[in-house]
């Protein structure tokens, strides 16, 4: 027996209207091709299924019998639509990101091309910014996601740590420390410096380290951010201890890197909204980002 989805939902479409030409309109068919599909399926199923009688099409017992089961495979349909829509749904809507300058041109590009393909219905968006003011996009639920790098107690968000990584001495080329395989704190006595704003946790550790080892920086240039500084240390303007997905990025542009030592952390957090739960898609987000920064190490 090969019976087909149009001749069932021609069958129930009958059983529930008691006409053809009803049943046709039902479908968005014509009461001729109706009557097809009907007398198909009854020569398929060697049923009689309707009967005429005046202007009404009467259903037989055996017809009676089968719609039982045809409405219980058309329950099991709709249920599969409606889980259908679920998971379109959970795939549809907006994301919006909310990063720091490092991670948002040395990072999440990729990141971002992978979400979209696992979540093509999705619309992103991202804005970018110091990491104070991406805290307060997120506490704010202007922006849905965050990455920064907060503390691990930051008001008004909810944290997740990201694999943390060495923050790297970047020289320009040509440089007699290039020769060494590490520079320290001590190294960079009298030799002058590109720094971070104070409010970073990178050039506050930094700072520490100088304090630690007893020297006195020569600051020559301030900048939020450290890809306006990559550019300035490749034209020789002094040194910077900057972060490693930055420096990366500008390794071979007049510029080389060195581990230093002792070591300053860079570790980026996601931040969620606290105030409300966490979205299939913000989770997704993050997922893939940890699993970027796992391999960025590697």
């Amino acid at each position: 027996m090969r019976l087909n989805l149009r001749q069932v939902e021609a069958f129930r479409a009958v059983f529930q209207t008691g006409s053809m030409t009803a049943a046709g309109e039902l479908m968005g068919g014509s009461q001729p091709a109706v009557s097809r599909l009907i007398r198909d399926l009854e020569a398929e199923t060697g049923l009689p299924l309707f009967e005429r009688a005046g202007g009404r099409v009467i259903a037989t017992p055996d017809a009676v019998a089968l719609i039982r089961e045809v409405e219980r495979s058309f329950h099991g349909l709709d249920r599969v639509a409606r889980a259908a829509a679920e998971l379109r749904h959970r795939r549809e809507g907006a994301l919006r990101i909310a990063a720091s300058v490092a991670p948002s041109f040395f990072c999440l590009p990729a990141v971002i091309r992978q979400f979209q393909i696992a979540w093509p219905g999705v619309a992103l968006s991202l804005k970018t910014g110091t990491s104070p003011e991406i805290l307060d996009l997120v506490a704010m639920q202007q922006c849905d996601l965050g990455v920064a790098v907060v503390a691990p107690d930051a008001p008004g968000v909810a944290v997740q740590a990201l694999p943390a990584h060495e923050a790297v001495c970047v020289l320009p080329e040509g440089h007699a420390l290039a020769a060494k395989d590490a520079v320290t704190a001590a190294d960079l006595e009298g030799l002058p410096l590109l720094v971070l704003s104070d409010y970073s946790h990178l050039q506050q550790q930094f700072t520490a380290q100088l304090e630690a080892a007893g020297v006195a920086p020569d600051v020559v240039f301030e900048s939020s951010f450290s890809a306006s500084l990559c550019p300035l240390i490749a034209e020789g303007a002094g040194i910077g201890v900057l972060d490693p997905l930055t420096a990366r990025a500008h390794a071979g542009r007049g510029v080389v890197l060195r581990p230093f030592r002792p070591a300053v952390t860079y570790e980026l957090k996601v931040l969620f909204p606290a105030a409300r739960p966490r979205g299939e898609r913000e989770t997704a987000f993050a997922d893939m980002l940890h699993r970027y920064l796992e391999d960025f190490g590697a």
